[in-house]
């Protein structure tokens, strides 16, 4: 018996494909741990759209999950300049 084939997967994305401002908007507001309802309240889009740029920055990034799409983006870009630190 042989084992069934695996699920055709999408061609990955070139590595310089850019991010649209939508999706880097939506990275950086997940990236404060805003849920997707939260951003979208605040960008004024729906939630379910919120999922739609996050899971395009998914693809284009060429990981799996919003975690690491916002881990991906931060090597890219570095530190968010607005982030804080517990140091004094």
């Amino acid at each position: 018996m042989t084992p069934p084939s695996p699920r055709p997967h999408a061609a990955p994305p070139a590595p310089d494909e850019p991010l649209s401002a939508r999706q880097r908007d939506c990275l950086a507001l997940a990236a404060r741990g805003l849920t997707s309802a939260a951003i979208g309240k605040r960008l004024g889009i729906s939630g379910r759209t919120v999922d739609e740029h996050l899971m395009r920055a998914c693809r284009i990034l060429g990981v799996r999950t919003r975690i690491q799409a916002v881990a991906r983006l931060a090597a890219r870009t570095g530190p968010d300049p607005e982030s804080r630190s517990f140091l004094p």
